[in-house]
């Protein structure tokens, strides 16, 4: 599937992801309320947020056990991981994108305003890893930055959790039957 081999070329780039908000991740970064069989391939490195695919499915899924709740922990993201690494590109990083289905899109705006904004010493070795980054992905896949605003939202509005398939300790963790 085009997404999966998407994301081996991503990890193969002579790039810091983490720059972009993106640690390798696998099995081990799964939680009580990652769907099962999920390909965990990405985390944010906070707050337990990683990003998977699904069996027979291009989408990207983020994960988030900390904001989530019945029917938001698990939302799809992207048609694909190209589409993702596009928003990614607009954004300058995954957490923007991990957050969306809680904003507004006014607050989102803001979120990304006050991201472009902010300022630390030492920050300009970060800006320098994240706009190499930036610039490897953009010309490893041929792409162009996209706004997520509408089309995560509306993926996440046409998104039915119900078909989604958890351990039996996602059931155990928020007291549900199966």
């Amino acid at each position: 599937m085009p997404s999966r081999d998407d994301i081996k070329t991503f990890w193969a780039l002579e790039i810091d992801p983490t720059a972009v908000g993106l640690e390798p991740a696998g099995a081990e970064d799964a939680c009580f309320c990652t769907p099962a069989g999920a390909e965990v391939f990405a985390r944010l490195g906070c707050d337990g947020v990683h990003f998977v695919l699904l069996s027979g499915d291009d989408r990207v899924y983020c994960v988030d056990p900390a904001m989530g709740e019945p029917g938001t922990y698990v939302l799809p993201v992207a048609e694909d991981f190209r589409q993702f690494l596009s928003y990614v590109l607009f954004c300058g990083d995954a957490n923007p994108i991990s957050q969306i289905w809680w904003m507004g899109e006014g607050r989102f705006r803001a979120f990304l305003k006050e991201e472009a904004e902010r300022s630390w010493e030492g920050m300009g070795d970060l800006l320098e890893r994240k706009k190499a980054a930036l610039t490897a992905i953009a010309a490893a896949f041929h792409l162009e930055p996209a706004d997520p605003w509408g089309p995560v939202k509306a993926l996440q509005g046409a998104f039915d959790p119900s078909a989604l398939t958890f351990s039996p300790e996602y059931y155990e963790v928020l007291g549900l039957e199966p």
